[in-house]
């Protein structure tokens, strides 16, 4: 019945718009167990039914494929793109793994600060908070005085410093950081990110390696100057580590009008990218603007209810 409903959905898109639309979605982490900090990314069980749930009723094609059909208004219907933000050691240990037994591929979008300091700055952020002896965070970091007893109480702290944080420039919220080790007394962290080792082994492998800026930073908090270093030293820092040519680009954040601008696509081209990403719903087809396609992730825990989501958001804002 799932598969005749969404063969039923994706031939009205046909009728439609003479093409099927095609959906990207996204993940960040792939954790071995639930994550407290973390509650929307999947674990590898849960990962492994969804990958395998997906493969059954959808077709996974790569990132590059799927451009080039896309261009030739000839994607299969149902066609889907897997993609992973940020670089996190698990996309490699525990995502990629389960994508090759399930013979499924998938693109890597890399912060490379990350790959270079082993974290980035919302790792940082959370590590304070789970190794800190502190009781209270000061208002001298968001001008709120916070709780962090409890784990529940760090979590709510995690979420506000994340919402925050995030929308400061990154030289503004680097110094913020710095503070907030300072008061939690936190000054080591542990490596989350892969190494350039992990990044060319899935290269080798036929994923696709993506960029995602330097240092993870919302493009539309920094000037045009400090954009345009955030994505050139993050495309060629990546295509050394490969030695291969970084064609795709996903915006950290990702919304357009809000985290992103036509500037910011208009930099991506000129720099020499073939596409980039953001997180607005919906699905791409051939007069999709290239540097502001659509990504999505439905959040539905009932696999059924996942697979129909995709469905009906491929067909919107396209």
């Amino acid at each position: 019945m799932l598969n005749f409903l969404l063969t039923v959905i994706y031939e009205y898109y046909k009728y439609k718009y003479n093409e099927y639309p095609l959906s990207i979605l996204y993940y960040h982490h792939v954790f071995a167990a639930k994550e407290t900090f973390h509650p929307d990314d999947l674990c590898a069980e849960q990962f492994n039914e969804q990958i395998k749930f997906l493969n059954k009723y959808f077709n996974i094609i790569s990132l590059d494929q799927a451009m080039h059909l896309l261009k030739q208004k000839k994607l299969p219907p149902k066609s889907l793109v897997l993609t992973f933000d940020d670089g996190y050691q698990d996309n490699y240990t525990i995502a990629a793994p389960i994508l090759e037994k399930n013979n499924c591929t998938a693109t890597f979008f890399i912060a490379s600060q990350g790959v270079e300091q082993g974290y980035l700055w919302n790792d940082q952020i959370e590590q304070s908070l789970k190794s800190t002896t502190k009781n209270i965070l000061p208002k001298s970091i968001i001008n709120e005085e916070l709780s962090i007893k409890t784990e529940t109480e760090k979590v709510i702290a995690f979420n506000l410093l994340m919402n925050k944080l995030k929308f400061l420039s990154n030289e503004q919220r680097s110094k913020k950081i710095v503070k907030l080790s300072q008061e939690l007394n936190v000054n080591q962290f542990t490596k989350t990110m892969m190494n350039s080792k992990q990044i060319l082994d899935l290269h080798n492998k036929g994923f696709t390696i993506g960029a995602h800026t330097h240092s993870h930073t919302i493009l539309s908090t920094e000037t045009n100057e400090n954009a345009l270093t955030e994505l050139s030293i993050n495309k060629l820092y990546l295509e050394k580590v490969i030695n291969s040519s970084v064609n795709f680009l996903a915006f950290p954040n990702g919304l357009y009008g809000r985290d992103f601008n036509k500037k910011h696509c208009d930099i991506t081209n000129e720099i020499g990218f073939k596409a980039a990403f953001s997180t607005n719903d919906g699905g791409a087809r051939n007069t999709t603007d290239l540097f502001q396609i659509p990504r999505f992730m439905p959040y539905r825990k009932q696999l059924s209810l996942f697979a129909l989501s995709i469905a009906k958001i491929a067909g919107e804002h396209v």
